[in-house]
């Protein structure tokens, strides 16, 4: 066979392969843009909705601010600065907290009571999720677990993975900086 042929043959075979591999990326986006995501009704949302207590930026970091309605917040004042999703040793500050709300992400965040091996699963679980989820110790708390999502809260007197996964995977990107794909507070008008 001549180098001609050869090269010849590689071009068709790269070209269709290219062809195909396009052909299916646009397919992919096609079926996708046809597909509505929608958010879940409220009745599948897991944890309590809670009243919009702002979203304004305090000046610094332990700025003179309204207190937080909720234990812990669900919205409201919060820093100018963020904290990204991962898993903390230390308390994340109230105010960053709800700025990681603002952006979408979950808090998982656990009292001084629970323990070390439940510690981990929350971890493990954090680690599920590592764009989604914040898992800190909160020793506010005083008790428990704390599940928090924007204008969302569910406590856990214990550890109870499945519905610690289930909020991370519902509540997570049903709010960033604004409702998302339908999704409400889901308070009652």
């Amino acid at each position: 066979m001549s180098r001609r042929w050869w090269g010849t043959l590689v071009s068709v075979v790269v070209t269709t392969l290219s062809v195909i591999t396009m052909s299916s990326l646009g397919a992919g986006v096609l079926l996708g843009l046809s597909r509505e995501d929608r958010a879940l009704p409220c009745d599948r949302v897991p944890g309590t909705p809670e009243p919009f207590e702002g979203n304004r930026h305090i000046p610094y970091e332990g700025a003179p601010h309204e207190a937080y309605r909720t234990m812990p917040p669900t919205s409201g004042p919060h820093s100018p600065r963020v904290v990204v999703p991962g898993i903390y040793r230390d308390p994340v500050p109230e105010e960053l907290q709800v700025h990681v709300l603002e952006h979408g992400h979950v808090l998982v965040q656990y009292a001084p009571d629970v323990s070390a091996d439940d510690v981990r699963a929350l971890e493990r679980l954090g680690r599920r999720h590592p764009r989604d989820t914040v898992v800190a110790p909160y020793p506010a708390l005083g008790h428990g677990i704390g599940l928090t999502g924007w204008q969302r809260l569910h406590r856990l007197d214990t550890l109870d993975e499945q519905a610690v996964e289930e909020f991370i995977s519902r509540v997570a990107g049903r709010y960033d900086h604004g409702w998302q794909d339908g999704a409400t507070d889901c308070l009652e008008p």
